[in-house]
This record gives C-alpha cells, sequence and structure tokens, in this order.
C-alpha cells in the first residue's frame, strides 16, 4: 500500500515543472511511503504522543478524541469555545496528520478514515489553537516537495484552462443542486435572520452593480462570468452592453442558453477566452466586474490581470469593481505558497491573495495609475452563504447521484484510488459506477470531499482568518466620482 501514491494527478502540457521531474517528485513520494508502510508498530504510537503533546496545549474549545475504547480530552471543555469529537476510525489517519497536516486531516476524512461530531466546530477549533496544533512532525522535505508539486498548476494560459476546468466542468447539475435560482457561485449579501439565499445573491449583483456606477451607454466586461446572472442583471437594470469570458464550456453553454431564453443575445456575448487575451486594441470597456475570479489568477500573475484590466478601462471614466475572497496578513505572509486542501482537492493553480497583495499588484500592474476608491469586507457574509450551500448540496445529494456519469470522470477516479489506497487492506473499495454504469460515477468521497470543503470554508470566514473584499478601483482624474458632491 502506497500512502501518497494518490497525491497528484498527471502534468497537464504547459506545466512549469517538466514531466521526468515529476515523476521523480512522486517517486520521492511513494519510496518515502513504503518506508512508513514498514515501520506503522512503533511510528503510529510515535505519532500519536507528538500529537498528544501539542492537543494538550490547546487554550480555546476542546477536542474529545476516541479510538477503539480510547478516550482523551484536550483543551477547555467548560469554556465557550467549539467543544468538538473526534473519532479514528482507521490509524493511516496518523500518517497523513504527520506527512501533511491539516491536508492529511481532510484527505482522511475523504477516505472516510476518521468521523467528526461537527466539521465546522474542528476547524475553528484548530484555527483558534493553530500556533500549539503546527507541528514541527511534518517533514521540511516532504512540505517542499509538495510545493515544488504544486507549481505544476501554474496559471500560464496553457495551465489556466485545465485549472478551471477541473473544477466548474465538473456538471452543471452539481451546482444546480447547491445554487440558487441566480447559480451566484460567490458570497452572498445577506439582510437579516429572514432573507433567503436568492434575495441575497441578487442584493450582491446589485450592490455591484451599483458600484460600478453602469450607465445605459456603457460596454461592460465580466471577468469570470459564471452562469451569466451579473451580466443579464445590468442589463436589466441598465440596457447597457456586456461581454462576459469564461474558460469553462459548461459555463458558457448554460449561460448562452439562459441569455437566449431572457432575450438578450443582443446585448451580451458570452466568450471562452483567457483574459489575457482580449486585445486592447481591440477591446474598451466603460466598466469591469469581476466577482471572485482573482483567486484563480496566481500570484505571479497578480500584477498581469491588473496592468490587463488598466489597458482595457476605458482612460477617462473607467471603474473597476472587484470582489475577491482574502487571507489575513500574517496567515498570507506565511502560507503564500503551501499546498492546502482547496489547491489540491478544489481549485487547482488557486492563490487567495492579501488585500495589500492585491492593492500592490493593482499598483504595479497600472504603474500606480489604478487606486482604491473604497472597500468593504464581508467574511460573516460568507460563511452564513456556505452553509446555506452546504445544507442545499446534501440535501439535494440524491439528485446528482441519479445523473449520468461526471462531465469529468478522471477526477472523481483519482479521489476514488485515493481511498482505495488508503482501506486497501481493511475495507473493500467504495462503488464507483455511474448511474448509466460505464464509467465512474458521484461516489461517497465525492460526497465527503464538498462536505469538507464547504465546513472548511465556513469555519475561516465565521473565525474571519480569510474575508471576502469588495474593492473599487478607478484613477485619479475620474471626474464622474466628483460630480456626485461637488455641485457643478
Amino acid at each position: 500500500m502506497s500512502y501518497l501514491s494518490f497525491a497528484y494527478p498527471k502534468v497537464t502540457t504547459g506545466s512549469r515543472l517538466t514531466d521526468a521531474f515529476v515523476n521523480v517528485i512522486n517517486s520521492a513520494f511513494n519510496k518515502l511511503s513504503q518506508v512508513l508502510s514498514t515501520s506503522r508498530s512503533f511510528l503510529i504510537p510515535a505519532i500519536k504522543r507528538q500529537i498528544s503533546l501539542a492537543l494538550s496545549n490547546a487554550t480555546v474549545g476542546s477536542l474529545t478524541l476516541e479510538e477503539g475504547d480510547d478516550l482523551a480530552v484536550f483543551g477547555c471543555p467548560d469554556d465557550d469555545g467549539p467543544h468538538v469529537r473526534l473519532t479514528v476510525l482507521n490509524d493511516q489517519f496518523w500518517i497523513r496528520l504527520m506527512l501533511v497536516q491539516d491536508l492529511g486531516f481532510a484527505e482522511a476524512y475523504m477516505a472516510g478514515e476518521i468521523a467528526v461530531s461537527n466539521l465546522v466546530d474542528f476547524v475553528r477549533f484548530y484555527i483558534y489553537n493553530r500556533a500549539t496544533l503546527e507541528t514541527k512532525a511534518s517533514s521540511s522535505v516532504v512540505n517542499a516537495l509538495m510545493c515544488l508539486a504544486n507549481t505544476r498548476f501554474g496559471n500560464s494560459v496553457l495551465n489556466t484552462a485545465s485549472n478551471i476546468s477541473a473544477h466548474y466542468d465538473l456538471g452543471n447539475e452539481v451546482f444546480e443542486t447547491y445554487l440558487d435560482a441566480t447559480m451566484s457561485y460567490s458570497c452572498a449579501f445577506w439582510n437579516g435572520p429572514n432573507d433567503t439565499l436568492e434575495a441575497a445573491q441578487m442584493r450582491k449583483i446589485d450592490t455591484l452593480i451599483d458600484r460600478a456606477q453602469l450607465k445605459p451607454t456603457d460596454y461592460l466586461l465580466d471577468i469570470g462570468c459564471g452562469w451569466g446572472s451579473l451580466a443579464m442583471r445590468a442589463v436589466e437594470r441598465t440596457g447597457c452592453r456586456v461581454l462576459g469570458i469564461t474558460l469553462s464550456t459548461e459555463q458558457k453553454e448554460a449561460a448562452e442558453r439562459r441569455i437566449s431564453q431572457a432575450g438578450m443575445s443582443s446585448r451580451i456575448t458570452i466568450m471562452l477566452i483567457d483574459y489575457r487575451k482580449l486585445d486592447p486594441v481591440e477591446y474598451c470597456f466603460d466598466k469591469i466586474i469581476s466577482v471572485e475570479m482573482v483567486e484563480h489568477v496566481g500570484y505571479e500573475y497578480l500584477p498581469v490581470f491588473f496592468e490587463q484590466c488598466h489597458q482595457l478601462l476605458h482612460p477617462q471614466h473607467g471603474i473597476l469593481v472587484l470582489q475577491s475572497i482574502t487571507r489575513n496578513e500574517e496567515i498570507y505572509a506565511k502560507h503564500r505558497d503551501s499546498v492546502d486542501f482547496i489547491i489540491k482537492h478544489v481549485f487547482p493553480g488557486g492563490h487567495v491573495p492579501s488585500v495589500s497583495a492585491l492593492i500592490a499588484a493593482a499598483t504595479k500592474g497600472s504603474g500606480g495609475k489604478l487606486m482604491l476608491e473604497s472597500a468593504a469586507n464581508y467574511p460573516e457574509h460568507y460563511a452564513r452563504t456556505l452553509r446555506a450551500w452546504h445544507d442545499r448540496f446534501l440535501a439535494g445529494y440524491d439528485k446528482i447521484l441519479a445523473t449520468a456519469a461526471p462531465k469529468n470522470p478522471q477526477l472523481i477516479l483519482q479521489e476514488s484510488e485515493l481511498v482505495s489506497d488508503s482501506l486497501s487492506a481493511h475495507a473493500p473499495a467504495p462503488e464507483n459506477a455511474s448511474a448509466n454504469g460505464n464509467s465512474p460515477g458521484y461516489n461517497e468521497v465525492f460526497r465527503r470531499k464538498w462536505e469538507y470543503y464547504f465546513a472548511y470554508c465556513e469555519g475561516a470566514y465565521a473565525t474571519r482568518t480569510v474575508g471576502c473584499i469588495s474593492m473599487v478601483f478607478t484613477r485619479a482624474y475620474n471626474e464622474d466620482f466628483v460630480a456626485q458632491v461637488l455641485p457643478a
């Protein structure tokens, strides 16, 4: 059994690492896992002692750890912090935890090696006690290899399309299960306890349109247009023209279908194109709105993104409205290049910037011409959005199982192999057949990955270690802002 043989899929064309080099990395992982496999009898007790020592220093909330007949309580069970129960079902969990810590925990959950009473509370417990729980157990060599292997997902023009497809081309039926009628896959702006997800998403869309100060004569660029809801609402409210761009074929087809049904095809065009491929000589936009797309750009391409926006914007009255997930500055400085659960299993090539990184990139990319006009942060709103998505996903999961095979079955198969490698001698591999029986389908590993994704993110937003910033950029000589306040 190879503990890490499932770690990374094959390299795509255009990677920064050659196939040969990545094969060396994967070979190193496999050799390491083979050594660990022959050392279980003394290694696992040693890992448990080290983890127990780290947990004994927890100061917020409590963790009840159960394995077989053994039960231990760590932390402060009488305080107001999160209290969670973790049950170890397979001692493979300890190996994962030693090697890759929080990523190992996520993969153990996906593989069914642990049970957790409340995933969101566990994430909160981990975050509150991060300083004591981030031990030295994970080898620096292992971490270095993981960071190197992650560069294969770098967001060159060649790689970006495959990175986007890995998540957004799973099949629209998956997203329809948990998104609202607007098909908005971004933070909703809530107003009161009785608000609905659809109303909150429409409020977000209207807020962004208002911040862009859209006019009937404007030409709007929607970078990362998703399923087209913002473009359609912009036309409905203002009558402006819109170009929406995406790298997801599934999104493009669905967006064009919805736009046609709404009778807006004469005002909205959807293109399957990388933002870097739009020629500023050919295109000039009065306004640009980009909603949670910049996280797919990658650290090294952040200035390129803002340079392109600057070149595409009208020189006098151009406005860029950007909504982005952000990390707080302390975490960003420490973990900018780390490989976490989201990057490996949800958004390959993803990079969550800090607010200062966004401002610095805007300054560098525009030669100092784009300036931040305003900003607002919505982490609590995203926590509630994720909870709503999580509830809807679980309620509608049987509908996903009843669908045909996934549009990207290779990804599902890779996750199934994770479980097969993990459980090999301990339990049979899960069923992978789709409803039509011809190719791998949605399965238990897939479900548990999405459960963890929603809970992992909700916990991060609930503790405000991750934010959701809505920013407006313009140039110094945009007199449209002056005219709103200064009388003629």
